[in-house]
């Protein structure tokens, strides 16, 4: 199951038949004419709005991408009432903590009192100029910028104000119950120093050719490029490998209450595995040895293929490849 992250607004709008769906069931089948949005708990005015009276209420737009942590995303143009216009006309009680969302597939997800006051915050039943989809949950759906997908709750049918932290469906399965996007939780970062590790691997592999003796491709590299330089740039690339697995174990785990739900996790931990042992094998043996150098080679060569595979998974994960999820 993917997750959904507001972060930032593009100007480039997807259109509505491009736009990824995502849910825990079946999508629900409602009717215009009979729908209602219910409105209770500690209010003074309990409310029951019909769709005609809510869509009559005073509306704005804005644009927003929803964007999944590993990447996948999508950019609309929302139309619909503020969550604060709701709580005014409900007239909430003063120790109101927490707005939950009830949706019609039995899915339920909360803001804090302060966040759904945000003006930005909205109740969409539009999306880029047309009625909103059944898929993308009409008759209305939250649109929250800056929090995590799953706060964006579709097909709402009632919203109850409690004073108490609400945990909902995927916050009550170890799922951060603080949904707020920053930019240490954006997957492009996690890309970025993959990258960048990457490239510090690449020239670690290369440098390591011009000492296997298994090829002369590499052996006219520069005279700088001695063992010693080679060790250097091995220990700094697996180092960054370590650093970049534990900065994405820690995120997800705080997000996620899980670590290991994809195969993307999966390789990279056997990716620091083979390099681990590729680095005690020339710590702990005579290098010079030709069976030596060639284990402690092909080790790195694996996990470096390995490394290449994790970064190809994280790419399929942001375009939406469900089949790399364990369950």
């Amino acid at each position: 199951m993917l997750i959904g992250v507001i972060g930032y607004s593009r100007s480039t709008i997807t259109p509505n038949d491009q736009f990824f769906t995502i849910q825990i069931d079946e999508v629900p089948q409602l009717n215009a004419s009979t729908w209602t949005l219910f409105v209770d708990g500690q209010v003074a005015n309990s409310l029951n709005l019909t769709y005609e009276e809510f869509t009559a209420l005073p509306n704005t737009t804005l644009i927003a991408t929803l964007q999944c942590v590993e990447g996948i995303s999508g950019t609309a143009e929302w139309r619909g009432v503020k969550v604060a216009n709701i709580l005014d006309l409900a007239q909430i009680d003063t120790n109101a903590f927490d707005v939950v969302f009830y949706s019609a597939d039995g899915y339920s997800s909360s803001l804090t009192i302060e966040e759904a006051s945000a003006a930005d915050v909205l109740l969409a039943f539009e999306m880029n100029g047309e009625v909103l989809p059944i898929e993308h949950g009409f008759p209305t759906r939250v649109v929250a910028p800056g929090h995590f997908g799953y706060k964006w709750v579709k097909w709402v049918t009632h919203i109850e104000i409690v004073d108490y932290d609400y945990i909902g469906y995927w916050e009550s399965r170890g799922w951060a119950d603080n949904a707020q996007f920053s930019l240490t939780s954006h997957w492009s970062l996690h890309a970025i120093l993959f990258s960048l590790t990457y490239l510090l691997g690449a020239i670690a592999l290369i440098t390591g050719l011009k000492f296997t003796r298994r090829t002369d491709a590499f052996s006219d590299l520069p005279a700088f490029i001695t063992p010693k330089v080679h060790k250097g740039i091995s220990i700094a690339y697996f180092a960054s490998v370590v650093g970049v697995f534990i900065y994405w174990a820690t995120l997800t785990i705080l997000l996620r209450g899980a670590l290991f739900y994809t195969f993307h996790g999966i390789i990279a931990l056997i990716v620091i595995i083979l390099h681990g042992i590729g680095g005690i094998i020339a710590r702990k043996q005579r290098m010079t040895k030709p069976v030596i150098r060639k284990r402690h080679f092909d080790l790195h060569l694996y996990g470096f293929l390995l490394f290449t595979l994790t970064i190809i998974t994280g790419f399929l994960l942001t375009q939406g490849w469900s089949i790399l999820y364990i369950y």
